[in-house]
């Protein structure tokens, strides 16, 4: 059973977001392209999972197979003041 694109929250642009999202922690391009073969189209990341990297291989991945288009994905990620203070190279 696919999740409906119809369900979501439309932003003041006019774009729609959808309700539920896949969470990214921890980093599994694996798990990434099955949320989005299953109908996830929002998916959430954030610098301290160090997941940038699995998810953008995971949604190109399913670009290139036809599976979403670029426009259907909302990809949403955190920014914390800590952040810089763990992963300080």
């Amino acid at each position: 059973m696919a999740l409906s694109k119809d369900r979501g929250i439309t932003m003041n642009d006019g774009n729609k977001i959808p309700i539920l999202g896949f969470g990214t922690y921890p980093p599994d391009a694996e798990a990434t392209k099955t949320a989005i073969e299953f109908g996830f189209r929002h998916i959430d990341g954030a610098y301290v999972y160090q997941s940038e990297e699995q998810v953008g291989r995971a949604v190109r991945a399913k670009i290139s197979d036809g599976t979403v288009k670029r426009e259907d994905i909302f990809y949403t990620g955190k920014v914390s003041e800590f952040g810089n203070f763990f992963f300080k190279k």
